[in-house]
């Protein structure tokens, strides 16, 4: 049986059109839902109560929103324990095609050395999304591929995202694919999980290939399943938010797992800083998130290195 875990926050439309696509394209595997809400403001529509009395829909309140690893690792927790042999991990943004939630499950069957598969993603204006990390981002990827210098090195670029392959064909190994959908062996997850909850959101990626890599399993971009991202849906209302938690997410990985100094960090944070603040010239909910932005930030910076989990 196969595992699905959809975190909601205040997005029981999108979480319900998620649902109802996997029902509408699914019909060869096994699968239990796992629906955790992450103490989302709104209350649930009713027109999702009567998902909750289905046998393979299972509904967990969460009491805090703790952030994405936070919220997805309840999910996680309870289909290792119900035996689930695969978990996938899901935004309630994504929808699915037919059968592709089965053949991410069974090419990870098939290939028992393989931990993590990500299917092809298509975006909500139809354009294919070709990019997965192929490397791991380390200071130097951080400060000349993860900025706008990128522009200045086209080629190293390029092998980084992968985009030597072919994206709509070809299966390869990756170092890490996208967190808004894929599919994790139970073996890999006892191995590589809880995902660490320090970031609130965004860097879960870079991190879990680093536990990856360093478990030895491989991770694996595979086209034959396709999915659609309407990318952006969950944080579009809260867009000053997601850019201070990604910030904050993004020292945190530099000092925790990159090992890097106060010194060598600062430069990436005060790029970051003027990308904000030319936001904030523009747009009222940057310039109202802008104590909140210094606060957060600030305080990441001044912590000492954490000891990883």
């Amino acid at each position: 049986m196969v595992g699905i875990v959809i975190l909601n926050y205040n997005s029981w439309e999108d979480t319900k059109k998620c649902i109802d696509s996997i029902e509408e394209t699914e019909k060869r595997v096994s699968y239990c839902i796992y629906l955790v809400d992450n103490a989302s403001s709104k209350p649930m529509p009713k027109e999702l109560l009567p998902y909750l009395k289905k046998e393979n829909i299972i509904f967990i309140q969460s009491d805090k929103n703790r952030g994405y690893s936070a919220g997805n690792n309840i999910g996680i927790n309870q289909a290792l324990e119900d035996g689930c042999e695969a978990i996938l991990i899901s935004n309630s943004d994504v929808r699915y095609e037919s059968n592709s939630i089965g053949k991410l499950y069974q090419y990870l069957k098939s290939h028992p050395d393989v931990g993590i598969v990500g299917p092809k993603i298509i975006l909500g204006d139809g354009s294919l999304q070709r990019e997965c990390m192929c490397r791991k981002t380390g200071i130097r990827e951080k400060y000349l591929l993860r900025t706008r210098f990128h522009i200045f090195f086209p080629k190293y670029n390029r092998k980084y995202w992968g985009r030597q392959h072919d994206y709509h064909k070809e299966t390869f190994s990756v170092y890490a694919v996208l967190g808004c959908c894929f599919m994790i062996s139970s073996a890999c997850a006892k191995e590589v999980t809880p995902l660490d909850e320090n970031p609130f959101l965004y860097e879960e990626e870079l991190i879990l290939g680093i536990k990856m890599e360093e478990a030895q399993w491989k991770t694996v971009y595979f086209p034959e399943s396709v999915i659609q991202h309407l990318h952006g849906q969950s944080t579009k209302h809260v867009k000053a938010f997601a850019y201070t938690c990604n910030i904050v997410s993004e020292i945190y990985y530099c000092r925790t797992y990159l090992k890097m100094k106060k010194w060598q960090i600062w430069p990436l944070y005060l790029y970051r800083t003027m990308l904000y603040l030319g936001r904030a010239a523009m747009y009222k909910e940057f310039q109202k998130g802008l104590k909140s932005y210094f606060k957060e930030t600030r305080k990441e910076l001044n912590k000492s290195r954490h000891l990883r989990r």
